[in-house]
């Protein structure tokens, strides 16, 4: 479980948000929205230990997010996904999934069985794991780092963007991997603008006026207008 307290977050003397008090459950999908320039970013950011608040505390299963802590948890704990994919290009396929597989104690075969296993999961059984990234395209490569986190198996996900720069088709592929692939086993907070990508979420984290507030999705699974 991940709780929020007293956060507050300035730049300058610009109020980002303040005082925010919250709690996000263990095994739910969470969904923050709210308009360009917000703090989505930013939030998501700092429950991820990415940015520091200006006050206040977030505290993952009692364990507060801070320096001492940030490596321990990053390495048992949380997952990231972005826009951008965070994929290291000019290397194969088989070395971004074996990073997801770092905590693991696996043979050689066991690592490569466990990679191919979850590559057919995502629908890339076209993908050799001897193939470069940067041959692949936009869609497979956001998948391939949703590979590399159902490899980890984080028990918090945070993703920024995850479908900003795909088309309609591969967007909506990533969404239902990175919403219900995990089942129950991850929190999975997701700052979004996209209506495709928030209306599978259980709870919608919405940022504005400098104040945050969360309420169950009551539009979940409905398509967009």
């Amino acid at each position: 479980m991940i709780e929020v307290k007293g956060l507050t977050k300035k730049f300058a003397q610009r109020m980002i948000f303040e005082n925010v008090n919250c709690q996000l459950v263990q095994g739910k999908s969470y969904a923050i929205i709210g308009k360009s320039g917000t703090g989505k970013t930013t939030f998501l950011n700092i429950l991820g230990g990415l940015e520091t608040a200006t006050a206040g505390t977030v505290m993952v299963d009692d364990q507060p997010v801070s320096t001492k802590n940030l490596p321990q948890l990053r390495r048992d704990k949380f997952g990231f996904i972005f826009q951008n994919f965070g994929l290291v290009d000019k290397e194969t396929v088989a070395y971004n999934l074996k990073i997801g597989l770092a905590n693991q104690r696996l043979s050689r075969q066991e690592q490569t069985i466990a990679m191919k296993e979850v590559l057919q999961q995502l629908g890339l059984t076209n993908v050799d794991l001897k193939q470069r990234i940067f041959t692949l395209s936009g869609g497979e490569q956001q998948r391939l780092a949703l590979a590399r986190l159902l490899l980890k198996k984080p028990t918090i996900i945070f993703a920024d963007e995850p479908t900003g720069s795909l088309d309609a088709d591969n967007a909506d592929e990533v969404t239902r991997h990175l919403l219900h692939d995990f089942g129950d086993q991850a929190t999975i907070i997701v700052a979004t603008h996209t209506a495709e990508v928030w209306r599978h979420c259980d709870y919608l984290i919405r940022v504005e006026n400098c104040r945050i507030t969360i309420t169950e999705n009551i539009a979940k699974g409905e398509k967009p207008a």
